[in-house]
C-alpha cells in the first residue's frame, strides 16, 4: 500500500522550488497569473465559523488513513466519494501527513497543504481550540468548513460522483484547481490511490444522520399551520407543534411531550431568526435528526436573505442540522408569483400542494434532493454590507450593484463587502488585471453575478466580453438567445445584454433589471466604476456593436 512515490508530488517539488525566493508574508499576483497557478484566498472575511465543539475533533481509525475515511463517512459521502478525496489529498500531502510543509517555499501546510490567508485561516481555527495546527482532527473540521462555506461548489460537486475517477476530477477540479497541465497526472494518480483505499475500507464507516424513518415532530408557525392536514395525512403518526405567529423562543416554549427522533423546523419568518432562540430550540433536541427548511417569504416585514443568512451560520455550528432548500425549490418550480399567496409570505394552494411535495423528497433523501441553502457563501449575521446568500440572478445583481444613489462611490472604485466576496468566491480577485481584482470591469461584474448563483463555470470563461458571448452560443442546453428588437419588449430583468462583441475594447456587457417598475441595468465599467445601477441606454449599446441578449435556461 502506498509504495510508489507520487509523481505528483514530485511536480510539486519541482513547482515549489520555483517560489523558494518569494517571501512568505507577500504574494506575486503575476507570478501565479503568468504561470496559470489558480490562488484563491479566503481571507479573513470568509474564515470557516467556528464550531466550539472539542467533540468534532475526536477521530476514530488505526492510523490516519482510516480515520480520514471515517470522517468523510460520517459526513454522509459514499464509499466512492470519500476514496476520490481522499486518493487526491493522499498526493498533496505525502501519505496523510498533517504535519507536511510544502517544499522549497514553505507555503503550503497540512493534508490540503493550506497557504496564506486560508492557512492563516487554519491556525487560528486551532488556536481557537487549543490545538496545534498540525492536528489531524482540527484540519478535517476546518476543511469540511470550507466545504460548507466558500468551498460548497466543490462539496457539491464531489456529492454527485457516482465512482472513484468522477471523485476524483470533482475534487481536483473544484477544490485543489491545479494548473490546467498539471490536471491530468493529478487526476491520474488520485484515481489509482483512491481505488486503494475503496479495496481497503469499502463498507467501513457510516453516514453520522442517516435517513429518516418512523414518525416526524414539525414545528413552525403560520406556514406550517397552513398544511397540518397535508401534513398528517402524508407523514403517518407524526405530530404537529405550530402556532401563527410564532417566533422560534415561542414555539420552543410549547414544544410537544413527545418528539419523535426526526424534527422538521419552518421558523424565523416572525423574529428574523433569532439565533440565540434557535440554540435553545437545539439544545432541547439532543439526539434527534433535526431539519430546518430556509425561508423565501417577502414583504415589508420579511427578509429572507436576512433569515437564510443567519440560519446557513446557526447550522455551520450544529452538525446535527441540516438545511431544506425550499428557496431553491421554490425558484425552480415556478417561483414566488405562481407558490405563494398575494401576500408573498404564505403559501398559495398550489405552494401548499408544493411545499408539502417538497419535504416528502428532502426527508426521503435526507435533504439532498436539491442544493444546500448555504452554498458557494460565507455566512454573515450582518444584514448590511453581509455576505453572499443564496439569490437569483437578478436578486444577486442587484445585490452587487450598488444603487444610483450611491453612484459616487461606485465611480471612485468603492468596493462593498459583498462585490469583494463575490470576486474571492469566484476567483477572479487573483486575475492579476488590477480593475478586474476590484470589480472595475463589466465581464467582471456578470462573471459574479453567474458564478454566484446558476453557472459556476461562467468566471472561468472571464474576462473579455467576447469570450463570456462565445460561452453563452457554445451552450445552448444553459442559455437562450432571445431576439432583440431594440427595446426591452423581449427582455426579462436578469437577462444578459452584450454588445460590440466583434471584438476591440469596445464591447460591453450588463444585466437587465428594474427598480420600481423603471428598466435599470446592472453593470460595471473597466477603469470606470464598480457595480453600480444606472439608467439603461440601449442607444450607447447598439453604437457598440450588434445587441445581443440572452437568458439562463438552465
Amino acid at each position: 500500500m502506498y509504495k510508489k512515490i507520487s509523481s505528483i508530488i514530485l511536480i510539486s517539488l519541482i513547482l515549489t522550488s520555483t517560489l523558494s525566493n518569494i517571501a512568505r508574508a507577500e504574494f506575486d499576483e503575476r507570478f501565479y497569473k503568468l504561470n496559470d497557478i489558480i490562488y484563491y484566498d479566503a481571507g479573513e472575511d470568509c474564515a470557516p465559523a467556528s464550531s466550539g465543539n472539542m467533540a468534532d475533533i475526536n477521530l476514530e481509525g488505526n492510523d490516519n488513513a482510516e480515520k480520514i475515511w471515517n470522517f468523510f463517512k460520517s459526513k454522509g459521502l459514499t464509499d466512492e466519494q470519500t476514496a476520490g478525496v481522499m486518493g487526491s489529498l493522499w498526493g498533496e500531502s505525502n501519505h496523510f501527513q498533517p504535519d507536511l510543509i510544502e517544499a522549497g517555499s514553505g507555503i503550503g501546510y497540512g493534508i490540503a497543504q493550506w497557504s496564506f490567508g486560508r492557512r492563516t485561516n487554519l491556525e487560528n481555527y486551532a488556536k481557537e481550540r487549543g490545538k496545534p495546527a498540525s492536528d489531524l482532527g482540527v484540519q478535517l473540521n476546518f476543511l469540511w468548513q470550507e466545504l460548507e462555506g466558500p468551498e460548497n461548489r466543490a462539496l457539491n460537486m464531489v456529492k454527485s460522483a457516482s465512482t472513484v475517477r468522477e471523485a476524483t476530477i470533482a475534487w481536483t477540479n473544484g477544490f485543489e484547481r491545479p494548473r490546467e497541465d498539471l490536471r491530468p497526472a493529478r487526476i491520474k494518480e488520485g484515481e489509482e490511490v483512491g481505488n486503494e483505499m475503496l479495496s481497503q475500507f469499502a463498507g467501513k464507516g457510516s453516514s453520522g444522520r442517516g435517513k429518516a424513518s418512523g414518525p416526524i415532530t414539525f414545528i413552525g408557525d403560520s406556514i406550517t399551520v397552513g398544511v397540518q392536514d397535508k401534513l398528517s395525512s402524508t407523514f403517518s403518526g407524526s405530530n404537529i407543534s405550530a402556532t401563527v405567529g410564532d417566533s422560534i423562543a415561542a414555539a420552543t416554549s410549547k414544544l410537544p411531550n413527545t418528539i419523535h427522533d426526526t424534527v422538521v423546523i419552518n421558523l424565523g419568518t416572525n423574529d428574523n431568526f433569532d439565533e440565540n432562540a434557535a440554540e435553545a430550540l437545539v439544545g432541547k433536541l439532543k439526539g434527534k435528526k433535526i431539519y430546518w427548511v430556509n425561508n423565501f417569504s417577502k414583504n415589508q416585514n420579511v427578509d429572507y436573505n436576512v433569515v437564510n443568512q443567519k440560519l446557513s451560520a446557526f447550522v455551520s455550528r450544529h452538525n446535527e442540522v441540516k438545511i431544506l432548500d425550499w428557496k431553491s425549490y421554490v425558484e425552480k418550480n415556478g417561483g414566488r408569483d405562481k407558490l405563494y399567496a398575494a401576500d408573498g409570505v404564505h403559501h398559495s394552494v398550489e405552494g401548499q400542494e408544493a411545499y408539502v411535495k417538497f419535504l416528502k423528497e428532502e426527508i426521503t433523501n435526507d435533504g439532498n434532493s436539491s442544493s444546500n441553502s448555504s452554498s458557494g457563501s460565507c455566512s454573515s449575521s450582518s444584514s448590511s454590507g453581509g455576505k453572499l446568500g443564496n439569490a437569483t440572478i437578478v436578486d444577486r445583481a442587484m445585490e452587487l450593484a450598488r444603487p444610483e444613489s450611491e453612484k459616487a462611490a461606485a465611480y471612485a472604485g468603492e468596493v462593498t463587502d459583498k462585490q469583494m466576496e463575490a470576486l474571492r468566491a469566484t476567483g477572479l480577485i487573483n486575475y492579476g488585471e488590477p480593475y478586474v481584482q476590484k470589480g472595475m470591469s463589466c465581464d467582471a461584474f456578470v462573471s459574479m453575478v453567474m458564478s454566484t448563483t446558476v453557472d459556476p463555470e461562467y468566471a472561468k470563461h472571464c474576462c473579455g466580453v467576447a469570450n463570456l458571448v462565445q460561452y453563452m452560443r457554445s451552450n445552448p442546453d444553459k442559455y437562450e438567445k432571445i431576439p432583440y428588437n431594440g427595446s426591452t419588449s423581449n427582455m426579462k430583468p436578469g437577462d444578459i445584454i452584450s454588445s460590440g462583441t466583434g471584438g476591440g475594447a469596445a464591447a460591453h456587457i450588463e444585466f437587465y433589471v428594474q427598480v420600481n417598475g423603471e428598466d435599470k441595468v446592472a453593470n460595471a465599467g473597466h477603469s470606470r466604476t464598480t457595480g453600480v445601477i444606472e439608467p439603461m441606454n440601449l442607444q450607447i449599446m447598439e453604437s457598440l456593436g450588434e445587441v445581443e441578449v440572452w437568458r439562463w435556461k438552465g
